[in-house]
């Protein structure tokens, strides 16, 4: 009797146990704090702004600086899409900004999401026990069954699309909905509390976390138009409230450190900084700055890709260090799943792991070039020095908004074929390509058969295929 006991005791231990998630303290926490719109000049170790993000001049001083990382689309949904795939938005079918219904410029698009085959990196992190969750802007599909938790996150809070999408810029729109999981909670929530209400849910899931890994991607709404900020940031830095916002966001990174010291993570956490791409210009006193980079978020220009970039891992990375390498936001993917002992996805995905680039046991990136796309054009492609623009035209800013916060009309502006040394020509101001025609005939080849690869991998995105929404709606009643 007393060895069936045993056995039984045995058996219990080994399938009920066996079953349950305990926290593998070898596994690092990931938190990835991705804003909208942020400049390569608006923020510390990047331009002088010291006063304004001491917290993240702190990160920098004790993580890894990047200076040259590169977002794959300038712009908001596809840059995201890149992000959780580790893909150009083209190959996963994400190549355009989603809106909701009744938008002329949207068509059908807002019936477009992510697909829900592709593995992301939530999905791929859960796999090895992470807890996961989405705090902020999705837009990555709005439908129900779009939305983050069909994502490989365990809880979502926050808005499905960009904060400008709203009834008081556009009647069209639907009425702004904070979601928590796959509910609305609330509808045109206040927009000054953005950024404190999402810094506060992020600790709150560390604070329920701490004996699991953990996988957090607070992508904060701002600093996109419109701007605010909360009550005790406005007029904080006298310097206008872009600053301000900016300086609530640096408050938001402190505070998060200041959890994560509290419980004792802080050595085994991941933290990254970055944006979803450049400064909308057409603002202007109310956007950001690309600092001395070309133009600015829906251009192939560097200052709509060029983002700045922190990441700090006490336990692994090193301390006070810059590097200069050629590094992309579809190379998190590999390179987070990789630190996690998780396993690579499926499909054939574009990122790269850069995980011995980072610790330092390489002194060279892997990645050796990076293709340009606005929508689903090709316009270019840069190696770790040089970068070839193809003939197009873009929209730019005229310059001469009157009222602060408007949107300035656009100027159509064209480049011919160019070729830029970015080490020598940051700015992207004198086209060498005449003089250096073997180079344009290189890259164009490498340019030509990287997107081969692409276009022939080409994945659908996912299509919401149920009944439009009546206006002023963002679902159907008892959707």
């Amino acid at each position: 009797m007393n060895n069936l006991l045993k056995f039984i005791s045995i058996f219990f231990l080994f399938t009920l146990g066996g079953s349950c998630k305990t926290r593998n303290k070898d596994l690092p926490n990931i938190i990835i704090i991705y804003t909208d719109d942020l400049g390569y000049g608006d923020v510390a170790p990047f331009a002088p702004k010291n006063e304004i993000t001491p917290n993240l001049a702190k990160l920098a001083d004790e993580g890894v600086t990047l200076t040259n990382f590169y977002v794959a689309s300038s712009v908001c949904s596809p840059s995201r899409a890149s992000l959780l795939t580790g893909s150009y938005p083209v190959r996963v079918g994400i190549p355009r900004v989603l809106a909701p219904h009744g938008i002329p410029w949207a068509e059908d698009i807002w019936r477009n999401g992510l697909n829900p085959k592709e593995e992301t990196l939530a999905e791929l992190l859960k796999e090895v026990g992470y807890k996961t969750t989405l705090i902020g802007k999705w837009h990555l599909g709005h439908a129900k069954e779009q939305l983050p938790t069909k994502h490989g996150f365990d809880n979502f809070f926050g808005i499905p699309y960009s904060n400008d999408m709203i009834p008081s810029k556009n009647q069209v729109y639907p009425p702004l909905p904070l979601i928590e999981n796959e509910e609305i909670i609330e509808e045109n929530p206040d927009q000054r509390f953005f950024t404190n209400r999402f810094t506060k849910k992020a600790i709150e899931f560390i604070s329920n976390n701490t004996n699991s890994p953990f996988f957090i991607l607070l992508t904060h709404p701002l600093p996109h138009v419109p701007l605010s900020t909360s009550p005790e940031f406005e007029n904080k830095t006298l310097e206008g409230i872009y600053n301000d916002v900016i300086h609530e966001i640096d408050w938001s990174v402190g505070q998060i450190r200041k959890k994560l010291q509290e419980f004792e993570l802080e050595k085994n956490t991941i933290l990254i900084f970055t944006s979803d791409n450049g400064p909308w210009l057409a603002y202007q006193t109310h956007a950001g700055s690309a600092g001395i980079l070309r133009e600015g978020k829906n251009t192939a220009f560097d200052g709509g890709h060029k983002v700045p970039f922190l990441i700090s891992w006490p336990n692994q990375l090193p301390k006070g260090k810059k590097l200069d390498g050629l590094v992309t936001n579809m190379d998190l993917l590999p390179t987070l799943v990789a630190w996690a002992g998780g396993n690579k996805p499926r499909f054939e995905i574009d990122g790269l792991s850069l995980r011995d680039y980072l610790e330092g046991t390489s002194d060279h990136s892997l990645r050796k070039e990076f293709l340009y796309f606005h929508n689903e054009n090709l316009r270019g492609i840069r190696d770790e020095r040089y970068k070839l623009l193809l003939p197009h035209r873009y929209q730019k800013p005229a310059g001469n908004s009157i009222d602060p916060g408007q949107q300035d009309r656009f100027v159509i502006d064209s480049i011919p074929l160019s070729l830029f040394d970015l080490w020598e020509d940051p700015g992207e101001r004198n086209d060498i390509a005449e003089d250096l025609p073997e180079k344009v005939k290189e890259l164009q080849q490498r340019m030509e058969k990287e997107y081969q690869k692409i276009i022939s991998g080409k994945r659908p995105s996912g299509i919401y295929e149920g009944p439009e929404p009546p206006t002023g709606k963002l679902w159907i009643e008892n959707y």
